[in-house]
């Protein structure tokens, strides 16, 4: 039977598993990208290379961390060991700061993706600015997003001689270790007097709190609006479709079917969880060593993301058939004609 204290242990050997596919999978949805999109794609394709190229980041970072994500009674906080780190413990504090700043990133970037692709089905003209120079101002609010999360851990959140001595005990009966064998960021808002039953209140990490609750609130905002007007303008388009635009709007429908389980998989794997961690904290009922499954889910996430890619748009699914039948029958594949024009036109 596994006992608690192994559980840091096995999440190593867990980040390390999902880790590796995950670079073989987002890699290679990369190739697909820039070798088999077809010329409709336009701009997205570079969003996607974008997010992939995020992903593979993003799961770099966790297998170098290893972050536990933990909560005990009104406090959050993510740990991160130190013995079996190469980094000096102010190095792993950063590093930490730049783990939340991911995190926040991740927020902001499904939400320009879904934006992105209600202009192209609207023909908003907004959408020019994605086809200048303006495209790199887009690609800086995750940039800037994440910055301020990292800001809020490193700054609003930062360790404390009142939050470690709170968390000296949970450390010790969940890990049978220091707290100062951690390196940690975390909110510890508020702890509730033992003598007369007041509270003593952390402005900081209750404002660190709040920036973060209103990303994440805003972040589901444009994502929700955003994909409820996709939704009927794409019904709107197959209502009315026509030989010659049947193809792009296929194309369009696939992207949206793929970018809305693609969004899915994050808010089930990165933010619900997050989400019922901050809330149990709010009302003094950290959910303790339960927030390990929380630490798995968000190390699967990167893993997972890319595989709608490749079962929902055609062009990515057939290019994968082919490399299948290749590899596995020793079939070379013959392009069409189709295939030819497009790869003409991309160039």
């Amino acid at each position: 039977m596994i006992s608690i204290y192994d559980l840091p242990e096995y999440l190593h050997s867990f980040d390390l598993c999902v880790a590796s596919f995950a670079m073989f999978f987002n890699c290679f949805l990369i190739y697909l990208i820039l070798t088999k999109s077809p010329a409709q794609l336009g701009v997205y394709r570079y969003l996607m290379v974008f997010i992939s190229v995020f992903e593979v980041l993003y799961c770099i970072l966790e297998v170098c961390l290893v972050p536990i994500h933990y909560s005990y009674r009104s406090s959050v906080v993510v740990l991160i060991r130190t013995s079996d780190k190469i980094f000096n413990r102010q190095t792993l504090l950063f590093l930490d700061a730049f783990y939340w700043g991911f995190f926040g990133s991740s927020l902001s970037i499904f939400a320009i993706h879904f934006v992105y692709r209600y202009l192209v089905i609207s023909g908003n003209p907004l959408l020019r600015t994605f086809q200048s120079w303006k495209f790199i101002l887009w690609l800086l609010i995750p940039i800037v997003v994440g910055f301020m999360w990292a800001f809020t851990g490193i700054v609003l959140c930062a360790p404390t001689e009142e939050f470690t001595e709170f968390m000296r005990k949970p450390i010790k009966e969940v890990f049978d270790e220091d707290i100062e064998e951690f390196e940690y960021l975390g909110a510890f808002m508020y702890e509730r007097s033992s003598k007369n039953n007041s509270f003593l209140v952390y402005c900081g990490p209750i404002a660190g709190m709040i920036i973060m609750c209103l990303t994440v609130f805003a972040s589901f905002i444009v994502i929700v609006v955003s994909g409820i007007k996709c939704y009927l303008r794409i019904k709107q388009l197959i209502s009315n479709v026509s030989t010659t635009s049947s193809r792009c709007q296929a194309l369009q429908s696939q992207l949206f079917h793929a970018l809305v389980v693609q969004t899915l998989i994050p808010m089930i794997l990165l933010h619900t969880p997050v989400t019922l961690k901050f809330a149990f904290a709010i009302f003094d009922a950290g959910l303790g060593p339960y927030c390990f499954f929380m630490s798995m889910t968000i190390a699967l996430y990167p893993a997972i993301d890319p595989l709608p890619n490749f079962f929902l748009i055609s062009p990515y699914r057939k290019a994968i058939k082919k490399i299948l039948k290749f590899y596995l029958l020793g079939k070379k594949p013959k392009p069409n004609a189709a295939e030819q024009v497009n790869q003409t036109s991309m160039t």
